[in-house]
């Protein structure tokens, strides 16, 4: 299952419910306060998934009712992380965990953006942003996929 193809849906709606069901998080979305993001997580899949209040959203792909959390990112992680396992299918755009970054560049590109020190990476793919953090050998250790800003 492409977890990221279920990007855009809301909480409450029959296709989420689909992935959730997947994924066995029967838990509710909350968003604290003061805050625009909520996360529902699996770590024993070493998945996390980012629902932001529809209200927030920059370029909405389609109207939401008020209130609506709108899955926008999935997080795929490849070491074991506070209490995240290793996510064991298959990453979206041909990447895998531990790859190199010049791996990376070969297949997906220059990014647009990274930072400083090169250790996270983010590419425009279609209509995601692929982010790609790199451990200290210069490895991909986790990598989301997320709407556009």
């Amino acid at each position: 299952m492409e977890y990221f193809e279920y990007l855009g849906y809301y909480y409450g709606e029959e296709k989420l419910g689909i992935l959730l069901k997947e994924l066995a998080i029967d838990e509710v979305p909350v968003l604290p306060r003061g805050d625009t993001d909520a996360y529902l997580l699996k770590e024993a899949a070493g998945v996390e998934l980012t629902l932001s209040d529809s209200e927030s959203l920059k370029f909405p792909e389609r109207d939401y009712p008020d209130g609506a959390l709108v899955l926008v990112n999935v997080r795929y992680y490849g070491k074991e992380i506070g209490g995240f396992s290793i996510f064991q299918g298959l990453l979206p755009y041909g990447i895998g965990f531990g790859q190199k970054k010049s791996e990376l560049f070969s297949l997906l590109g220059e990014p647009e953006w990274r930072n400083p020190d090169e250790s996270r990476l983010r590419w425009i793919l279609g209509n995601h942003r692929v982010h790609v953090t790199l451990n200290d050998d210069g490895e991909a250790i986790i990598v989301s996929v997320g709407l556009p800003f």
